[in-house]
């Protein structure tokens, strides 16, 4: 008996120490900006010191920055989070690097992204006015062709296949992936994207529904009834040879006919 209970004893504490719970270690976390130089920086990260710096002012006030609990400051999460898009490498190795766990880094990723994304309209936009007239000089003098305004292609961007539709999104190679439909202008910065569709669409169904072609429809039937107008205004101006010419039944059943065609892109626009 006295061996038995020896033998339960052992087994409890044997139990409670494999149930206790690890004692947490704070590692010193590196900090790339202070350790590598600049081709070291570009090497690891594929951005140079002060693009850096220019990114984490535009983002720091959306970035999580707290001192409880040995929270990571914002440059230390924008950096994991660029390392990972530079390498792609597993979360764990990338936090092996910078001595944080496999999951700051995931959230890391998550909110620097985020962080990026909320701040794309003050950097993807579309030229117009003044912009678009710069943009087609742009082109003109790199090939001679006359009122470009950008070069529209389309990218398979590779992912993992979902749960949903999954089919949807296999492309014609084979892979599961997005059809993402991008315009650069003649500098190749990006002034448009367009990410909502899976890799089976085909290209041309992208243009079709994308915001930028409903933008282009919207100029081309707007400016339709100002060329008609002005192209039967000088047809008019070139038969009226006096002002009696003018007052004529002719000439108001003409501006009549002008008035009423100028109105119908109006109508089919609604």
């Amino acid at each position: 008996m006295a061996d038995r209970r020896r033998r339960r004893r052992k087994y409890r504490r044997f139990l409670l120490r494999r149930e206790r719970p690890e004692r947490r270690v704070v590692k010193d976390r590196l900090n790339p900006m202070e350790v590598y130089t600049d081709d070291e920086l570009y090497e690891r990260f594929r951005f140079r010191r002060p693009t850096i710096v220019y990114l984490m002012t535009l983002i720091e006030h959306k970035l999580i920055n707290t001192t409880k609990n040995q929270a990571l400051p914002p440059l230390l999460q924008l950096l994991v989070c660029l390392r990972f898009l530079a390498t792609g490498a597993f979360h764990k190795l990338i936090g092996d690097s910078v001595n944080v766990s496999e999951c700051t880094v995931g959230r890391c990723c998550r909110s620097v992204t985020q962080a990026i994304n909320d701040i794309r309209q003050d950097f993807i936009m579309f030229p117009r006015d003044q912009k678009a007239r710069q943009t087609k000089q742009e082109f003109l003098k790199i090939a001679g062709f006359p009122n470009v305004l950008g070069c529209v292609d389309w990218t398979f961007v590779k992912i993992q296949g979902p749960s949903e539709n999954e089919p949807d999104f296999v492309n014609r190679k084979g892979f599961h992936s997005l059809n993402v439909q991008m315009v650069c202008d003649a500098k190749f910065r990006i002034t448009s994207v367009c990410a909502n569709w899976p890799g089976s669409v085909h290209d041309s169904r992208i243009w079709r529904e994308s915001a930028l072609c409903r933008q282009f429809e919207r100029v081309f039937i707007g400016l339709m009834p100002y060329n008609f107008i002005c192209v039967q205004a000088a047809s008019m101006l070139s038969e009226i040879k006096s002002m009696e010419d003018v007052f004529t039944t002719g000439t108001f059943i003409k501006l009549a006919g002008i008035a009423v065609v100028a109105l119908v892109p109006r109508f089919l626009m609604k």
